[in-house]
């Protein structure tokens, strides 16, 4: 619970303190998306036009668990904006290998999908995320206690360093009928502890980027 203004002038220098840096805390997390998008392209005659046929859905990646809940995901998300969309892992099981474009283009046609809307890690990077805290000074009310507080600010800051992966994906839209790719986008994704938390992210963000370019429905 965030105190009132009444309540925080009361308050010691050191208890502000530990209060403005909880609050600083609170708006990091909320503002730090994990999935961002880098850029999309969409094939000029293409733009504006929605997903009119069905689509097969493929999460190219070595662990099939990621596979599957990415693609279940994925078209849930599609179908409540009106298109039909399947998951290509009762079609084609397993984990995809660098040969298995065709056998996705196969079981695509089979199905009767005209696009193949794929996922795939396409590199990572490593980043380094570096904050300082002052070494607060804490003292009594009144003038004195001011002073102390604005006065430890020129002292030594803790330093905190953390490295993270980041993981860039490219998802793309292919019209197989054309074999072209009619929309593509990149995005950079934080490593998390939970794949249905980040997936549901991940898919959030490319359903945006789709609606903006006019190829799905705008999300209620």
């Amino acid at each position: 619970m965030i105190p009132s203004a009444n309540a925080y002038a009361f308050m010691s220098p050191a208890r502000q303190t530990r209060v403005i840096t909880a609050i600083a805390m609170i708006a990091n997390l909320a503002g730090c998306a994990s999935t961002t998008l880098d850029g999309s392209w969409t094939r000029s005659e293409f733009a504006g036009k929605r997903i009119d046929a069905p689509v097969l859905v493929v999460g190219v990646a070595r662990d099939d668990t990621v596979r599957r809940v990415y693609e279940d995901e994925m078209v849930a998300k599609l179908v409540a904006r009106g298109v039909r969309a399947t998951q290509s892992y009762a079609s084609v099981p397993g984990s995809l290998g660098s040969d298995a474009h065709e056998r996705l283009a196969s079981a695509a046609r089979k199905a009767g999908a005209r696009y193949l809307l794929s996922t795939a890690v396409i590199g990572q990077d490593r980043e380094v995320m570096v904050t300082q805290d002052p070494m607060w000074w804490g003292g009594a009310y009144g003038y004195r206690g001011w002073y102390s507080y604005y006065w430890g600010m020129a002292y030594p800051v803790r330093t905190d360093v953390r490295a993270y992966t980041v993981y860039v994906a490219q998802t793309s839209l292919t019209d197989l009928n054309a074999d072209r790719i009619e929309w593509v986008a990149r995005t950079r994704t934080t490593e998390t502890s939970s794949i249905e938390r980040e997936v549901r992210a991940f898919v959030d963000v490319i359903m945006e980027s789709m609606a903006k370019a006019g190829l799905v429905a705008s999300g209620g």
